[in-house]
């Protein structure tokens, strides 16, 4: 019995065949034209716009500013209202009559003066000077660290000083109010108005 023998060339047909089926799923013949232009026409645009930071004017402190630090005074004027929280003041704050400042876990470089104001609030933080309230409204200093002194004369508002630590005086004079407060660790002198707080 004899064995069936190929046709000469019928395995060079088989094998050219095979070439282009494998190029065209190469070229990517298996997707449809519209399917993939599309896909390479889409395009994303993504518009990132930076915050913008508005400028604090230091000469006339009227808004809230928190978590960025100040550098230079910062002067509180008549009928303004100044809010800081959590950041630095390289310089001094000075509140001017009818100021009004609240101060919250703030760091002040030198001092916080304040002279015919209309209210002052520090809580938390530190001044690394002096705090120094003459002839203004109401005041409140609690839990603060202090370098220098706290001193409180003239005052026409109710004062309170609490839980304050005080690496010079705690001085109080002819306020019309006596002073509340207490639990204040004073490296100084308690004097007048202050002598029991």
């Amino acid at each position: 019995m004899m064995s069936a023998k190929p046709r000469p060339g019928s395995g060079r047909r088989v094998l050219s065949v095979l070439p282009v089926v494998v190029l065209l799923a190469a070229a990517g013949c298996s997707a449809a034209p519209d399917e993939q232009s599309v896909a390479e026409q889409e395009t994303v645009t993504a518009t990132v716009t930076a915050p913008v930071e508005s400028r604090f004017d230091n000469a006339n402190c009227s808004t809230d500013r928190t978590g960025q630090d100040i550098s230079g005074d910062v002067h509180v004027r008549d009928g303004q209202t100044c809010l800081l929280s959590d950041l630095t003041v390289t310089g001094d704050i000075d509140v001017h009559s009818g100021g009004r400042l609240e101060l919250h876990g703030v760091r002040v470089t030198e001092d916080v003066e304040a002279e015919g104001h209309a209210f002052v609030l520090v809580s938390g933080g530190e001044v690394s000077g002096s705090i120094e309230l003459e002839h203004g409204g109401e005041a409140v200093v609690e839990n603060v660290t202090i370098g220098g002194s706290l001193e409180s004369e003239e005052n026409s508002g109710p004062q309170r000083f609490e839980g304050n630590t005080i690496g010079g005086d705690l001085e109080c004079e002819h306020n019309h109010h006596t002073p509340t407060g207490g639990d204040n660790r004073v490296a100084g002198e308690r004097e007048g108005q202050c002598a029991g707080l």
